[in-house]
């Protein structure tokens, strides 16, 4: 998913402990924490609408070969 790197992920680690307090890092933490849970359930939400708007699509293309079936009997 991402491409990050061990070495990157330590520097990534230092700067957000040099530019946010170590007391404030649980907080921050929760609050990313909630953010990628948010983001990822909005692209589950996202992905399920898109399965049934194509199962919704197929079935319509299965009523109208069924139709056509039919009317030509």
């Amino acid at each position: 998913m991402l491409d990050i790197s061990f070495a990157e992920l330590i520097v990534i680690l230092l700067a957000t402990i040099i530019f946010i307090a170590p007391k404030n890092l649980p907080t921050v933490g929760r609050a990313f924490g909630k953010t990628i849970r948010n983001v990822k359930v909005f692209f589950d939400d996202i992905k399920n609408e898109i399965d049934t708007e194509a199962r919704f699509n197929e079935l319509k293309k299965i009523e109208n070969e069924i139709k056509k079936r039919s009317k030509n009997s």
